[in-house]
């Protein structure tokens, strides 16, 4: 009998202890992947970005503004920037892909609008983006064109961005 017991006892301490060890195991994998699933996602998500427009030849900052970026599921994205009156541009819209690495692609547009309402064009803006290995910071270099009404470029120019992850 008492060795009926001891065996008892020593099988539902050891259950016990394996279930304590399983259990730990568990939540060290989820934090893990928690973790590892905001890498995973990539770019997609939003994000506040800070873009620096800047002399192509000199690489001299002219001007500096904040933007958000969205990145879907799927490769498209939109962009809604704080770099003129609101009355004279519109949201961008546009695509992204996966180049390679942490390297992501991304072309987007938006219309432009003269003071009197009147439209004025295009802004293309073409650029890459560097996610860095545990997926909150991007930093990254674009160019950009304002077309006219009629698709000319008439303006062009260089941009470097950096931002974080919205949470």
């Amino acid at each position: 009998m008492k060795n009926t017991l001891v065996k008892t006892i020593g099988a539902t301490a050891l259950a016990i202890l394996m279930l304590i060890g399983f259990a730990q195991v568990w939540v060290f994998a989820q934090n893990n992947k928690s973790e590892s699933s905001q890498n995973e996602q990539g770019l997609v998500g939003s994000w506040d970005i800070q873009v620096t427009i800047r002399d192509c030849g000199s690489g001299a900052a002219l001007v500096s503004f904040p933007t958000m970026m969205t990145f879907n599921q799927g490769g498209t994205m939109q962009e809604t920037a704080n770099d003129a009156t609101p009355l004279l541009r519109l949201p961008g819209h546009g695509i992204w892909s996966h180049h390679r690495g942490n390297t992501y692609t991304r072309t987007f547009h938006f219309f432009r609008y003269n003071s009197d309402g009147t439209f004025a064009g295009t802004a293309k803006i073409i650029g890459q983006l560097e996610l860095d290995h545990r997926g909150n910071t991007v930093s990254g270099t674009s160019t950009f064109q304002f077309l006219d009404p009629n698709g000319n470029s008439f303006v062009s120019g260089c941009a470097t961005e950096a931002g974080t992850r919205f949470e």
